[in-house]
């Protein structure tokens, strides 16, 4: 399936799926991190996913990978500007194969940021932060997407409060799925969490 958005990104496609994985990158990462972990939870999961592992627009100072908005000062406003960019991207991948509530939006670290501030505007079939944090403004809205939050309790650049925080404003605003999974590590991504996503995916599809 082609893609007109204003994002760059890599995908293993599927002329077949009814299903899609997105994927939102950390800072100092690109496109390819996630990649593999979409593929494994493209075989995991007895759908049939297309997977999207979209790039941030902006380089990261390093001069190595990108970033969705500057750090170290924090750009709130750019992060702003770049949720809403995201929400288009977004917006254009519903379609009548495979809509949005067909869709897995999956972000790591400022990754997760962004999937939580642009995905909860949208009618998702699940949102996964993985070591996540909220944007400032942020506030989830009444009868939100199903929701999944992974945070390593050693965290030490994300603090895990802030995934816990993400939790229960979320928790309090919806009905549906909604959970958070602490687990021994730090700023990772766990690895049981492909199959904690599978064993809950007919709750959510």
């Amino acid at each position: 399936m082609k893609y007109y958005i204003d994002h760059e990104f890599v995908s293993i496609s599927s002329q077949t799926a009814t299903h899609r994985i997105i994927l939102l990158h950390g800072w100092g990462a690109d496109s390819h991190d996630l990649l593999t972990l979409g593929k494994e939870i493209k075989e995991k999961i007895n759908l049939d996913f297309e997977v999207i592992s979209l790039s941030a627009s902006g380089f990261h100072p390093s001069g190595y990978g990108r970033q969705w908005y500057r750090l170290y000062p924090h750009d709130w406003n750019g992060a702003e500007v770049e949720v809403n960019k995201l929400l288009g991207t977004l917006k254009k991948f519903d379609n009548d194969q495979i809509s949005l509530r067909n869709t897995i939006l999956l972000g790591f670290s400022q990754g997760a940021a962004m999937a939580i501030d642009a995905g909860f505007k949208l009618n998702l079939g699940l949102i996964v932060a993985c070591s996540g944090y909220p944007h400032p403004t942020w506030v989830p809205r009444e009868n939100c997407p199903p929701f999944l939050a992974s945070h390593g309790i050693y965290d030490d650049v994300v603090p895990i409060e802030a995934s816990r925080i993400i939790y229960e404003m979320v928790k309090s605003k919806s009905s549906k799925f909604c959970e958070l999974v602490e687990f021994d590590g730090f700023h990772q991504i766990d690895s049981n969490l492909v199959d904690f996503i599978s064993s809950k995916i007919s709750d959510i599809f």
